[in-house]
């Protein structure tokens, strides 16, 4: 498979990283047909206009070959790679939706890091689940690890994974996207990547919580520290490989270091709750801001599943509690110095 006969991309989600794919892809494949679709259409609107974001990285440019859509059905059909940039609450919808538009060999590529709530699916399960009747051959990738949004718009060099149960399908994505500052390692190991890149959302909500209580690096290091056994215990309770948990994992520790040090949206959210002790706050904040915190939906997922398949996770437990059950932030940490 050659990296040229890929033609036509297809975003769907032009949030912040959707527009920053758009970035990157645009300006490596100047040649190449990309499009890219929201329901927002303030969004499309502005984009097609002055080829920049309304809300997110204002002042990145995107490259002419960006087509911004408001018809999902010009997006898609005809794509050979189709990217995820949504909501993980969006996946399936999306999915039934654009099933009669895609094309035969399309690849699927998924960017969101999270669990779908009520069926307790990994995201290429989600998507399986909706293709199971579908007749052309298709190909489900993930890409996760630790980028940040607007430090891949600045050109940072990043490193994250794209993991396919085919690798090379997974090769061939990775080197589409990747380009002289985004290196890209490629996996089968695809429900290791998606949990790897759904839990470290949970332990970074938990880790702002210390930051918004401001009790230093070193609590909060030690509560990622145990936090992070729990995530790997339910992570190979339900299929994933332990080279994926390993610490030169890009889609854990990388993504896991990054998301709960650096300014990401679910560690900010851990924060607010930790200063004002109210989720609810915190939550109408994240709306107002059109940001979507995966880890909040996430931590109901992970409790669900770790209490059917009877394993014990303090730490995911106590964020699940915080977060569900009005547990007060000074019994979390209370908790926390518990179960060390």
């Amino acid at each position: 498979m050659k990296q040229n006969s890929m033609q036509k991309i297809a975003i769907i989600g032009a949030g912040a990283f959707g527009f920053a794919m758009a970035k990157i892809i645009g300006d490596k494949h100047s040649d190449k047909e990309i499009f890219i679709f929201d329901i927002q259409k303030d969004y499309i609107n502005h984009i097609a206009e002055t080829r920049k974001h309304p809300v997110f990285h204002t002042k990145t440019k995107l490259s002419n070959n960006i087509v911004a859509s408001h018809l999902l059905s010009e997006t898609v059909e005809n794509a050979d790679m189709v990217l995820l940039a949504i909501s993980s609450v969006y996946v399936r919808g999306v999915i039934n939706n654009i099933k009669p538009m895609l094309k035969q060999g399309v690849i699927l590529l998924n960017i969101a890091k999270g669990l779908e709530q009520k069926s307790n699916l990994i995201i290429s399960e989600v998507i399986k689940s909706e293709l199971k009747n579908f007749k052309l051959k298709y190909y489900i990738c993930s890409l996760s690890g630790g980028m940040i949004a607007s430090e891949v718009t600045k050109l940072n060099p990043l490193c994250a994974e794209v993991a396919c149960e085919k690798i090379a399908i997974a090769k061939k994505v990775s080197n589409f996207i990747e380009n002289k500052n985004l290196r890209l390692d490629v996996t089968t190991d695809i429900v290791g990547v998606e949990l790897a890149g759904a839990l470290k959302n949970v332990i970074a909500i938990g880790a702002g919580i210390f930051d918004g209580l401001r009790f230093g690096e070193s609590s909060k290091s030690a509560f990622i520290s145990f936090a992070s056994r729990d995530a790997q215990k339910l992570a190979f309770a339900m299929g994933a490989k332990k080279k994926t948990f390993e610490s030169g994992s890009q889609a854990w520790f990388g993504d896991l270091m990054t998301t709960c040090f650096g300014m990401s949206r679910n560690r900010a959210f851990g924060e607010m709750i930790g200063k004002t002790g109210d989720v609810t706050k915190a939550i109408d904040t994240m709306l107002d801001q059109k940001i979507t915190v995966e880890g909040f939906r996430t931590a109901k997922v992970a409790y669900n599943i770790a209490k059917r398949k009877k394993l014990d996770l303090p730490f995911i437990t106590m964020i699940y509690k915080v977060l569900y059950k009005k547990m007060p932030v000074q019994k979390f940490v209370h908790d926390f110095i518990g179960n060390c």
